[in-house]
């Protein structure tokens, strides 16, 4: 599995547009063995530009092409920037090594059901990586380091904090009875009022029961949390209004 300590194993990263990019800036700082290939030669120069030496292009639908990488005994990083190949590249990659470890960036949950049914080894799916970023950062902060930047950085996605009002649609319900992942949020933990400004990680099982001044830690797309926040709000506005009739 992917081991930040054994430094001198050899990574190939699949990829090297956006993601790939910063993919290959995080993870240069623990492993100095990382060969790059891309499909088209513009970004096979535009790494070698950026002082990779250890670039090449391939044809990812030729099979022997990706054998003549040397793929045993490597980590296989795949980071493209369309998800169709990635999942493409893993079932590929899966099909042809026997002792590689294959790894995929996800950017959904469905994506990731995919990828982990076709036998990638690790799955980081931004989504659920983020969530759990919090507890890593105390827990395996190496980890954390190499990961941090991927997750967040050019993916549009925040942390936020948003306060519960009075007469929201969430007062007097537990966490249990909302889905946020229909909200295409992440909800990491509550800060509960009553119980003096304690964390609450949603990660522990607590079935918390959601109170107005409850302040929800949030994580999404700019957005959704928008779109949350309006409708978080929606309910108090409502009942303002009945009021004053």
């Amino acid at each position: 599995m992917f081991d930040t300590k054994r430094a001198n194993r050899e990574i190939i990263l699949f990829g090297y547009g956006k993601l790939g990019h910063r993919v290959y800036e995080m993870l240069s700082s623990y492993f100095p063995n990382i060969t790059v290939v891309e499909q088209t030669e513009a970004l096979t120069q535009d790494a070698r530009e950026h002082g990779i030496a250890k670039s090449f292009t391939a044809d990812f639908k030729q099979d022997q092409e990706l054998i003549d990488l040397g793929l045993e005994g490597k980590i296989l990083f795949c980071a493209m920037d369309e998800m169709a190949m990635n999942i493409f590249l893993v079932l590929s990659l899966k099909s042809m090594t026997e002792n590689a470890t294959i790894i995929s960036i996800s950017t959904s949950a469905e994506n990731t059901r995919k990828l982990k049914f076709i036998g990638a080894d690790k799955v980081i799916d931004i989504y659920e990586a983020s969530a759990n970023r919090i507890v890593d950062i105390i827990t395996r902060p190496a980890v954390t380091r190499v990961l941090d930047e991927i997750i967040f950085v050019d993916n549009g996605i925040s942390l936020e904090e948003i306060e519960i009002p009075p007469h929201s649609f969430l007062e007097d319900k537990h966490v249990s009875e909302i889905d946020f992942k229909e909200y295409g949020l992440i909800l990491v933990g509550i800060t509960d009022k009553e119980m003096g400004d304690d964390f609450i990680f949603v990660s522990r099982g607590i079935d918390h029961k959601f109170d107005a001044g409850d302040i929800l830690v949030l994580l999404g797309e700019s957005r959704d949390l928008e779109a949350f926040y309006e409708k978080l709000f929606a309910g108090a506005e409502a009942k303002a209004k009945e009021e004053e009739s």
